[in-house]
């Protein structure tokens, strides 16, 4: 199955390159494994002060929160349901690592879970 997977930037000088690419992996392959497979390399620009904040969403939906400071992602959904609950209509999967700066991810988790937009 194709995962498009793309970041925010988080500075001018991190557009040197594009952030996004493509894996194939197979469609039973549970969505924990998938972010981790993507967070087990260097994808995502690590700040300065080691408090970036992430939002993992799929479409407009969000799926996770990672932090720098954090050791494993909070998931907002089962982490163990394959890729493909969110195959966009036999085109793939399209994930999104949104830079939410430096804010406290722990509040960030917290208001994504009551089914809030956290302040950015």
């Amino acid at each position: 199955m194709r995962i498009h997977v793309d970041r925010g930037s988080v500075a001018m000088g991190d557009d040197s390159r594009p952030h996004d690419e493509t894996l194939d992996l197979p469609p039973e392959t549970p969505l924990a494994d998938v972010v981790g497979h993507i967070l087990g390399r260097p994808f995502l620009a690590t700040i300065a002060s080691g408090k970036a904040t992430w939002i993992l969403v799929t479409g407009r939906r969000p799926l996770a929160v990672v932090a720098q400071q954090w050791d494993h992602p909070r998931f907002l959904v089962d982490p163990s349901l394959p890729i493909r609950t969110w195959d966009d209509e036999g085109r793939g999967v399209a994930l999104m690592f949104r830079y939410w700066k430096q804010h406290d991810p722990d509040h960030v988790f917290d208001e994504l879970a009551a089914g809030r937009e956290p302040p950015r």
